[in-house]
């Protein structure tokens, strides 16, 4: 199944993790995390990403980094696009996406006030009472009249595909987007290989401390990690991937 929408960057990148839009995949593997936030941005552009995307989550929602997903949504979305991705997020856990990825949702704040999702149904008063007529349970949570999705996954590629356009996803379907994950790519994309200490990592992450110590422990045995020394404090210490040593 194939799904014609404009050829656009977004796309792009979608097709690159697997989506099957008529359009060429991006050249290069996105960003995951940002990339579901400027998704979260055009959802109400466009019907037809919201199933789609869903449809992936279900799917591939443990390739998602979830701490650090969470940390760039608090950081960076404006609060007004945060129930699009707790929607988004809260759909595919309803039909059985990765659980884990509740703690996000849990970071965004539904609609103040309750409106259609697609701008399309936003035009008359009409269509804005057929919207919230139609409207989900589960979309009337989060302020944001849109039906019950309805799965595509003849749209969504396989993840032998998906691997093999992407190896560098890997690693975190192999740590299942745990907070193992988080820190890797928070120290890979974000901070060019290193951060100064495990107190900031876990500020990162929005873990605690004793669970990113856990995490980079097993990094360590693992070999994706080093931790160094600190002249002036022998509590925390800078922590580096292993690749940028």
């Amino acid at each position: 199944m194939t799904i014609t929408l404009p050829p656009d960057n977004l796309a792009f990148a979608w097709a690159r993790l697997g989506v099957a839009f008529n359009s060429p995949p991006a050249k290069h593997t996105p960003d995951v995390e940002r990339l579901l936030l400027e998704t979260a941005v055009e959802l109400g552009e466009n019907a037809r990403l919201f199933p789609l995307i869903v449809t992936w989550l279900y799917q591939y929602g443990e390739f998602v980094a979830r701490h650090r997903l969470r940390r760039l949504l608090i950081a960076e979305l404006p609060a007004v696009h945060q129930p699009a991705i707790g929607l988004l997020l809260d759909s595919a856990i309803h039909h059985g996406a990765a659980a884990e990825l509740a703690i996000v949702c849990d970071a965004c704040s539904p609609a103040l006030e309750p409106a259609p999702l697609f701008r399309s149904h936003r035009s008359s008063p009409e269509l804005r009472d057929l919207a919230a007529r139609t409207a989900s349970d589960l979309s009337r949570r989060w302020g944001l009249h849109a039906p019950e999705v309805q799965l595509k996954p003849d749209a969504i590629r396989p993840v032998a595909w998906l691997l093999g356009q992407n190896p560098s996803l890997r690693s975190r379907i192999i740590r299942r987007g745990d907070l193992r994950a988080s820190i890797l790519e928070t120290l890979r994309i974000d901070f060019k290989g290193w951060v100064r200490s495990e107190s900031e990592l876990a500020r990162l992450t929005g873990a605690t401390r004793p669970a990113v110590r856990h995490a980079l422990r097993s990094l360590i045995l693992e070999g994706e990690v080093t931790i160094g020394t600190h002249p002036e404090n022998h509590r925390d210490h800078p922590v580096s991937l292993t690749s940028a040593a």
